[in-house]
């Protein structure tokens, strides 16, 4: 493709308050300045009424996607994987928790064109998970530059010598709990200090799920040190002040695609207490911020919520006593945390704004733009090279390694019968004769087709099955 104007249709929310609606109006905003893209955008059926009540022509035109356009660049939860009408295909999909869904791992490593990610951290979870390293690119988020920085005006708040601050939604993968224990384990009512908590998403995406009983229950104690919880909605010049009237900011978080409020704190002055592994890496260092140790952990399940991933999640492990006494060190060194501040503020506004971020897509797109055109393998293409991977590995006796690949496989093309039989065989020999069922009933119900020796073979697989259980 020559340089030229490129046909764009960006694919996510835009008028909602939380971050991916964030990251895609702001990217976006600057993206419209770009005199070499013509930018349109598709918002889900969500969103269709806040764009419909657009009034001038040309707003509502930027909301009619392109029929075919040059790009298509998907930034959405759930991630779409129906293939646009488009020359390119981007997915731009953060991952919190290290191992991605299986139903993710054949679209992103032979559909897609490009994977966007927000951090070098993500970027390597995706390649340990089996993603093609040259197909994943990072895009860093950033700050308005207008609203966070060093010399907004700070909120009125009650009267405290020091003052923490945690601001996202109070859910484990993001600290809060960690948080919370080791604030009351390190200070008392004594100390003139406060934790405040602001926290996001109670009425929407986090509804059910937040922390904030735990809070209040901290809070009635009083011979715990003082806590302030806040869950009203904030605009971002007000939740701007929040950071100003703060001292540090404190979010050990399990796990995080980038982390907002990390750099739009920093943008603001104050330095951030945060863990010395994962994405907030890209952009905090020991001038800037205070770490505390941390050691990736897997979690039980190869599960996330609903969904099965490649292998077993993963996210960080903060050491709470670690984390008491960098609260402690902040506290007694006041004239450090200014100084870090300073050092944040300036860091954070020359290299990690939204005007960086729309550069770094443009860059991308163009790149992208001259890259000579493969075409994209079909299905029968995935399938057998996916099937000899795993065949390869069942030969070296790696099977626990060939039953993910047969499922990653599954996942998109859950009609292979022969795929199926692989898996059932696995299971019979880890003794899972439960799952083996599930999929020796499947290839029952559907080898009309196959041989008589093959159907034999199943029910004979089957009798034994229900014989072990």
């Amino acid at each position: 493709m020559k340089i030229g104007t490129f046909k764009i249709n960006w694919a996510g929310p835009q008028f909602a308050d939380y971050s991916l609606a964030i990251v895609n109006r702001s990217i976006c905003k600057y993206l419209q300045q770009d005199h070499q893209i013509d930018l349109r955008i598709k918002v889900p059926e969500s969103e269709k009424l806040n764009s419909q009540s657009l009034t001038a022509v040309e707003e509502k035109e930027r909301f009619l996607p392109f029929p075919e356009a040059d790009f298509t660049i998907v930034h959405q939860w759930p991630p779409e994987w129906t293939m646009p009408k488009s020359r390119h295909w981007i997915c731009m999909q953060p991952w919190e928790y290290g191992a991605i869904p299986r139903e993710w791992y054949i679209p992103m490593k032979y559909w897609a064109d490009e994977i966007w990610v927000y951090s070098a951290y993500n970027k390597e979870s995706y390649t340990r998970c089996g993603i093609p390293e040259n197909k994943v690119h990072v895009i860093p988020l950033g700050v308005d530059e207008k609203i966070f920085h060093n010399g907004v005006e700070a909120l009125a708040l009650e009267p405290s010598s020091f003052r923490f601050l945690f601001v996202g939604g109070t859910i484990g993968r993001k600290g809060i709990d960690i948080l919370l224990q080791a604030y009351l384990n390190e200070f008392t009512a004594e100390d003139d200090v406060c934790l405040f908590i602001k926290d996001t998403g109670t009425q929407s995406f986090y509804k059910g799920i937040t922390l904030e009983k735990m809070i209040l229950e901290a809070m009635a104690n009083p011979s715990n040190p003082s806590i302030i919880y806040m869950d009203k909605e904030f605009s971002e010049a007000e939740l701007a002040g929040l950071y100003k009237a703060c001292d540090c900011l404190v979010h050990p978080y399990r796990g995080e695609g980038f982390g907002l409020p990390i750099t739009e704190a920093m943008a603001c002055g104050i330095p951030v207490i945060v863990p010395d592994k994962g994405s907030c890496r890209d952009f905090c260092n020991e001038e800037t911020a205070f770490f505390v140790s941390s050691k990736e952990v897997a979690l039980p399940e190869k599960k996330v919520s609903n969904l099965d991933t490649v292998d077993y999640p993963w996210w960080l492990s903060i050491d709470r006593n670690d984390l008491q006494k960098v609260m402690r060190f902040a506290y007694e060194n006041r004239t450090l945390v200014k100084e870090k501040g300073q050092k944040a503020s300036k860091q954070i506004l020359s290299s990690f704004t939204w005007k960086k971020s729309a550069q770094a897509v443009s860059d991308r797109i163009k790149q992208l733009a001259q890259k000579e055109l493969n075409p994209k393998p079909t299905a029968e293409d995935i399938i057998k090279m996916e099937l000899e991977h795993g065949n390869e590995l069942y030969a070296e006796n790696l099977i626990d390694d060939a039953l993910e690949i047969y499922l990653n496989i599954l996942s998109v093309y859950p009609s292979l019968l022969m795929t199926r039989y692989n898996v059932a065989v696995i299971y019979i020999r880890q003794k899972n004769y439960k799952s083996a069922i599930e999929h020796l009933v499947y290839i029952a119900n559907n080898m009309e087709r196959e041989n008589k020796d093959f159907q034999e073979k199943i029910w004979l697989m089957m009798r034994t099955c229900y014989l072990e259980i």
